[in-house]
Order: structure tokens, then C-alpha cells, then sequence
């Protein structure tokens, strides 16, 4: 039985077994690409094969990666950053350029799309490509973006998911700005983990062109405190808190491991950011 659609797709590896049964069902049948639709059943059995190889890892000793010393270039990239971020831009959150291990970091995120990554391969292995994408030392340059109004509303159409609406009280205007692209970790002292918050997919790339010796795959990451409201007793999104704060979190390395991983096609995506506004009154 073929798909009465044909969607464009993309090649992904995704960490199945973290998820919650129903999520992973949901994930299979609505997200996933096959040649076959699947049942409900047949997603569950997918689904469980992954989530016993995930309770086979008992409890995890995961710890902060170890913190390595930088060579003379990387300090240098390493200081025009925090000089452009931190000391000019006075950007609070960021607090540290570190060189570490990412395959040691806890991992928020569930898939990485293997399209997107191959874009970032050739360069993000060098110490100038890897600085060019991921510590820019200036913020990302305005992209071109069409923009569709109407009464009380305006869908946005984006080259990627990496932006926001807000509201610039300098200026005095909204805007839709681009989030900061430097690959970013946040520590969580409470359990001495450190999480991999932003940049996935160049992490990936590095990860996966590199030779499996963590002296070669480490790379210059920026420490911020971005991440940390995901690991708080006030995080929003309490099921992913209890597994990156659980026994047995996912790593980034995991994304490397086929008894963990499952290699997918996604549904292809384009992305809009959908801005709505509601006239509500409220007792004076």
C-alpha cells in the first residue's frame, strides 16, 4: 500500500526511546515517512524495541564534561567573542567560551535532520569554519523575509525556525529578530550535567566527520544560563525535565549509536511565524 500523498522528506536519526509511548506513536505515524502507513500497533513495536535498549543502560553516571585547555587561535576566537557578546552587546546570559566534548553533553532535543548537518560538514571539522558558524563574533545579519497582513494578524514566512516576535523599547516597535547562532551548553549544577541548549546540527556534523577521540571532536562552545528554566522545578515542559534530570539521560553521543538511534524520513517543513492579535476587555 503506497501513501496517497508523496510529501518531500528528510533523512533524520531520532532518540525514540526517551520518548513517552504515546508521543512516539504520535511522532511515527504523523511526522515519519514510509513506504507502508503504520498502525498504532506497529508503531508501539517499534517504539518499545528502542525504549528497552534505552532502560538496558541502567543508571548513567553523567557528569559535566571536562573543561579543555584552549591552543593559542582558539583563545583568541574565544576572546573576540566574549567581546562582542559579553564586554559590547552586554548579552547577561553568556558567561563563558569552554572547549569541550559535546558527545558528553546531555541532549534536549530528540532528532537531528543528517540534510541539514551535511551542510555544516566540510567547514565546522576546521578551527575558522567551525568559529565562522558557530561563535560569530558579530549577531546575525538582517535576512530578507515576506511578510502577508491582515486585520489583527501577519504570517511571517521564514527561512528557518530560528526567530522570535518581540517588542524593541528603544526603538519603540515590534520586530522579528533571528536568535543568536553560537552553538550554546548550559550547566545544571544541581545534578553536575551540562546540556547542549542550541546548535545541533553543527554539533552533529563535527561530531560525525570527526574520528571517535574526544581530543579531536572537542570543540569551543559558549556557556549561558539560556537552558537552565528547562532543568528548573518551574520548567514548562516537566516530562523532558524529568528525563535530561533522570537516571539515564540522553547524551549527544547518542545520536551516533545505532541501538539507540533510529534512522527516519521526516515530513520536509517551511516555516511562519503566525502573529495574532485579540481585542480583550477586562474589568477596569
Amino acid at each position: 500500500m503506497v501513501p496517497a500523498t508523496n510529501p518531500q522528506t528528510v533523512d533524520a536519526r531520532v532518540l525514540l526511546g526517551w520518548m513517552q509511548r504515546d508521543q512516539a506513536v504520535q511522532y511515527l505515524r504523523a511526522e515519519c515517512v514510509f513506504d507502508d502507513p503504520l498502525t498504532e500497533i506497529e508503531a508501539e513495536q517499534i517504539w518499545r524495541r528502542y525504549s528497552e535498549a534505552v532502560q538496558g543502560l541502567g543508571t548513567r553516571n553523567v557528569t559535566c564534561p571536562p573543561i579543555q585547555t584552549m591552543d593559542t587561535s582558539e583563545r583568541r576566537i574565544a576572546d573576540a567573542f566574549m567581546e562582542a557578546f559579553r564586554v559590547r552587546l552586554g548579552v547577561q546570559s553568556i558567561q563563558d567560551v569552554i572547549k569541550i566534548d559535546p558527545g558528553l553533553l546531555v541532549a534536549r532535543q530528540f532528532y537531528v535532520i543528517i540534510d541539514q548537518s551535511k551542510g555544516y560538514a566540510e567547514e565546522v571539522c576546521t578551527a575558522a569554519g567551525w568559529a565562522k558558524h558557530c561563535l560569530p563574533a558579530i549577531p546575525p545579519q538582517p535576512k530578507q523575509i515576506r511578510i502577508f497582513t491582515g486585520v489583527n494578524a501577519a504570517n511571517v514566512e521564514l527561512p528557518h525556525a530560528e526567530f522570535f516576535f518581540t517588542h524593541d523599547a528603544q526603538r519603540g516597535q515590534f520586530t522579528i529578530q533571528e536568535y543568536l547562532r553560537h552553538v550554546s551548553v548550559s550547566r545544571f549544577a544541581a545534578h553536575d550535567r551540562m546540556l547542549l541548549w542550541a546548535g545541533y546540527h553543527r554539533s552533529y556534523a563535527r561530531m560525525a566527520s570527526a574520528v571517535p577521540d574526544a581530543m579531536v571532536r572537542s570543540a569551543l562552545m559558549v556557556l549561558t544560563t539560556d537552558g537552565t528554566f528547562d532543568t528548573s522545578p518551574g520548567a514548562p515542559d516537566q516530562g523532558l525535565r524529568a528525563i535530561i534530570c533522570g537516571d539515564a539521560p540522553p547524551l549527544f553521543a547518542d545520536f551516533l549509536d545505532d541501538r539507540l538511534v533510529m534512522k527516519v524520513k521526516l515530513r520536509k517543513k517551511r516555516f511562519e511565524l503566525q502573529i495574532r492579535a485579540n481585542l480583550v476587555a477586562l474589568d477596569a
